[in-house]
């Protein structure tokens, strides 16, 4: 139900002190759903997600056991453990913007994400052990996963439905909360999970088996946990924007070959736009059908990426893996991992509210990514994914 105030509680009422004690208070990860993992399913969970809080963030955990057994793998694709969820979809209809997706996007997407923008991200666990498979180059590290033995993992995804920006940064991120008063009860999330094609090339005679975690028979099981903002009264006297991550994939034919002018990637949607960022790689042949991932990622694929508006540049950046360094300095995360090119409007002040006003775009301009091309590859793959949010967050006027 949506929150309101005490009858003796008004907005007047509410000084600095009450508000300083009101924002970034955290309930924790609050379970909400849990089922088998089936290979290939498509997941429509039955149950709306709950809005009588603020919500800030989702988590997925999968537990599962794989056992690798007749060979090892030949080849262990980078993003192995985080392609067993292939695709995260959030829809529901707001108020005043109607039907929206606000997340659309892969599972290893979705786990490389934070890392782009935080010196923390998502995890793994093998064996009871924490990995981390991003960085440069992108993958697991050696001898921890693809030989023949059993393998006990645990995957976390952590889906932020806020802006992402380092800790000190966060209380400016209130204002883009999922509030009741905007949805009311019509969020639902959609999983699409992967096989075991998901995770490389099996060598030969090879075979990799799922079972629960811990044990060599029953299912793998995977659990969604909510996190809310306490934010009291407080709640009811924002105004909210909406983040939507949207991904869009790069037409294959227009990379395959090299390109001494810049080629464009992927047209952007017209809003306020807070980063874009471009995965690029090879296309892993011989999966099950709908399982797409990335055989290798790269970063010598494209050369000079750019955001451009009617082709001019916004920001003239000559050279991705020097942009590439100075956002992992701006934002202080760990890693930039191989394969991502953020391009991002809230390095300076780490403020959502920097964001470029792709609304004020006119509408016969172009408002696009482009690149050089410059290493031709018959798999050359790529997605564009968007970040950029609708309404104006309560302290933007």
């Amino acid at each position: 139900m949506p929150q309101t105030a005490p009858p003796t509680t008004t907005a007047t009422k509410l000084t600095p002190g009450h508000v300083s004690r009101l924002l970034g208070r955290n309930q924790g990860p609050e379970f909400f759903y849990q089922a088998a993992f089936v290979p290939l399913q498509t997941v429509q969970i039955p149950k709306n997600v709950n809005l009588n809080r603020p919500l800030e963030r989702l988590t997925i955990r999968l537990d599962i056991r794989i056992t690798i057994a007749g060979a090892n793998m030949s080849a262990v694709f980078p993003e192995a453990l985080q392609s067993l969820i292939q695709q995260v979809q959030l829809q529901g209809q707001h108020r005043v913007y109607g039907a929206l997706v606000p997340i659309q996007l892969t599972g290893s997407d979705i786990f490389a994400w934070p890392s782009l923008f935080r010196t923390t991200g998502c995890s793994i666990l093998i064996n009871g052990v924490r990995v981390n498979p991003l960085g440069v180059p992108n993958g697991l590290p050696a001898a921890t996963f693809g030989n023949t033995g059993t393998y006990d993992c645990q995957i976390f995804w952590d889906i932020p439905l806020t802006p992402v920006v380092p800790a000190a940064a966060k209380l400016n991120c209130v204002p883009f909360l999922y509030q009741q008063s905007d949805w009311g009860d019509t969020l639902n999330l959609q999983l699409i999970m992967g096989d075991a094609s998901s995770l490389g090339t099996q060598g030969g005679g090879g075979s990799a088996t799922f079972s629960a975690l811990g044990s060599s028979s029953g299912t793998p099981q995977f659990f969604v946990y909510t996190n809310y903002e306490i934010l009291g009264v407080l709640a009811n006297q924002l105004t909210t924007a909406v983040t939507i991550r949207a991904i869009q994939q790069v037409p294959p034919g227009n990379i395959q070959a090299t390109s001494a002018n810049l080629a464009k990637l992927a047209q952007l949607q017209k809003y306020k736009t807070l980063n874009a960022v471009v995965k690029s790689g090879l296309l892993a042949a011989g999966t099950s059908a709908g399982v797409q991932v990335y055989s290798a990622l790269s970063d010598s694929i494209f050369q000079q990426t750019q955001i451009r508006v009617d082709n001019k540049a916004i920001r003239n950046n000559l050279d991705n893996q020097t942009y590439k360094e100075y956002l992992r300095f701006a934002f202080e995360a760990e890693h930039q991992p191989q394969g991502y090119l953020p391009m991002s409007f809230l390095d300076g002040s780490l403020n959502p509210r920097t964001a470029f006003p792709g609304d004020q775009v006119s509408a016969g301009s172009t408002y696009e990514v482009d690149s050089q091309i410059i290493s031709g590859n018959s798999a050359n793959y790529a997605e564009v994914i968007q970040e950029y949010f609708q309404g104006t967050p309560s302290g933007s006027n």
